[in-house]
């Protein structure tokens, strides 16, 4: 992602980026919170609150402002204050929220106006919902796309890809790796690339999420708690409706490992998991559930975790 907002930034010899989301660690995103007044920080509902940015230039204040997924007036508004500044708009097609109809297409209009590079995230969303990437799915045309993860099917791999008047202006600058010649990565996404055109991957991950969430909430209900589920089935986030949800969870995670199972917040669906596999999932969670419910009705959940409630979010990092 910082590359392709280095090569935004050096084609449009502008500073400023308008973000949606979630977009990694580095100086140009952090520095959203360089500016903020609020107590939690820009990046409250983006990332987590509060996160310093301490070791981030002072200088890079002012150049990084959020707006709110569906909320096309929020860009509007840096835009009518910003018209000639603003290098690029970064986003994701989508993460755990449809688009509102006319939301992306506002957004490609928005950066056309004043001539602004659209990047686009799908290190998260990409070959999960779509092949070739979750903006080909809404029908967004993006100026740079940018691949990770799923990629490479777990090998180190990224791919910063996009129309040539774009991607040109990288000659313009200095962009490096010490590891561009190294050759598992790009083998691993060729022949990731060959599976997923041969396998309609997308329809097996929403299958398998929607067997896990019907599951799992069915016999939560029959133990008296209910569990939400957000986002799409294959980019699935789990909560249980309890002001103690985090210790809820925590339990419900120490135990399953009991069971030999490593469950967390979310369930990401890969290939590899089949039916039998969710279904001795739910076997375990058929056993472990009625504790949780009795842990409710008790009050005596943090007796139950002694080591403690687990941290939310990147908050586990610092």
């Amino acid at each position: 992602m910082s590359i392709a907002v280095r090569i935004a930034r050096a084609k449009t010899n502008r500073n400023i980026v308008a973000f949606c989301g979630y977009h990694g660690w580095h100086d140009w995103y952090l520095a959203a919170n360089l500016s903020s007044k609020d107590q939690g920080g820009q990046l409250q509902g983006h990332l987590l609150p509060g996160l310093e940015p301490n070791g981030v230039p002072d200088g890079l204040r002012g150049t990084a402002l959020p707006f709110r997924y569906n909320h096309l007036k929020d860009l509007e508004a840096i835009i009518l204050q910003y018209p000639d500044q603003l290098a690029a708009v970064v986003m994701e097609p989508t993460r755990y929220d449809e688009p509102e109809p006319g939301f992306l297409e506002g957004v490609r209009k928005l950066c056309d106006q004043i001539q602004a590079v659209l990047v686009v995230d799908e290190i998260t969303a990409g070959w999960r919902l779509h092949y070739g990437g979750a903006h080909l799915k809404y029908g967004l045309q993006p100026d740079i796309s940018v691949f990770g993860k799923a990629l490479g099917n777990g090998h180190p791999i990224a791919a910063v890809i996009g129309k040539s008047k774009f991607m040109e202006a990288a000659q313009s600058s200095f962009i490096s790796s010490s590891y561009w010649t190294e050759g598992v990565g790009p083998t691993a996404a060729v022949a990731t690339l060959a599976k997923l055109k041969s396998v309609d991957v997308p329809s097996h991950l929403a299958s398998i999420s929607d067997r896990f969430r019907t599951g799992l909430g069915d016999l939560a209900k029959t133990q008296g708690l209910t569990i939400r589920f957000y986002g799409h089935p294959a980019i699935t986030v789990l909560s249980f409706e309890h002001p103690q949800a985090s210790a809820l969870q925590t339990l419900f995670t120490v135990r399953m490992l009991e069971e030999g199972i490593l469950v967390g917040s979310g369930f990401y669906a890969s290939l590899s998991h089949h039916e039998k596999h969710i279904d001795r999932f739910l076997e375990a969670a058929d056993k472990v559930l009625p504790e949780v419910s009795q842990a409710v009705k008790t009050g005596d959940i943090l007796k139950r975790i002694p080591n403690g409630v687990k941290h939310t979010g990147f908050s586990r990092l610092t």
